[in-house]
């Protein structure tokens, strides 16, 4: 569900406001590992934008409401039409649900969504398996080159 569908008897409060970092490029961002994956990004001239979707979405057995605000979505959907989200998981600084929210995400969104997890080598097995399609080690960025859409040239 995205911003604006309005749930019954339940209400989702965002709180994104926080201090953060900020890319290279001037992009605001919540950690130090997503301004290198922005960088990265940018570098590689792949569109993309930060915490600029709102989903609600159900978790734990009450199917309790709790927002999901992706770090980054890529401009272009890969080749089965589907929108790119990038997480760069920082188990030093995890977010409220850690991946559990990611993983609820998923489980509604797979077939609109692709869940790319970036994470150091140390902490992927802090990630849940259900919350990702893709699992990158954050030191092997340049394996994204064949998985990410592209646009044409």
């Amino acid at each position: 569900m995205k911003t604006g569908e309005r749930i019954e008897d339940s209400e989702v409060r965002i709180v994104y406001h926080r201090a953060g970092f900020e890319s290279k490029v001037g992009h605001p961002v919540r950690s130090k590992l997503e301004a290198t994956v922005c960088d990265w990004l940018m570098t590689n001239a792949i569109a993309h934008r930060h915490g600029s979707e709102v989903f609600t979405v159900r978790t734990g057995a009450a199917g309790t409401p709790m927002a999901y605000v992706p770090d980054i979505i890529l401009h272009d959907r890969d080749k089965s039409g589907r929108y790119v989200i990038i997480e760069p998981f920082d188990a030093a600084t995890p977010r409220v649900g850690s991946t559990r929210i990611i993983a609820a995400f998923r489980r509604e969104m797979k077939k609109d969504y692709y869940v790319i997890i970036i994470a150091r080598k140390q902490q992927m097995n802090k990630v849940l398996k259900e919350a990702y399609d893709l699992l990158v080690d954050f030191k092997n960025l340049d394996v994204l080159m064949k998985k990410l859409p592209r646009p044409a040239r």
